[in-house]
């Protein structure tokens, strides 16, 4: 499982998402109570942060 920091363009904290695979910039995910959201931009964490997290997902939600 990977886990992900999640926030928005302007830098505010949206939380944080886990998924059973790797998440790439310019997917679609889903965050939480279903929100879709594009993914702007990944930054992944080395193994040596010792963070609980893979990376951070920059994301802007989706219309609909």
């Amino acid at each position: 499982m990977f886990r992900y920091r999640l926030h928005s363009p302007d830098g505010d904290d949206l939380g944080e998402a886990t998924y059973a695979m790797m998440i790439h910039a310019g997917e679609e995910i889903h965050g939480t109570a279903g929100q879709r959201l594009r993914v702007l931009a990944v930054v992944r964490f080395e193994e040596e942060d010792e963070s609980p997290f893979v990376g951070l997902l920059q994301v802007e939600p989706q219309p609909g």
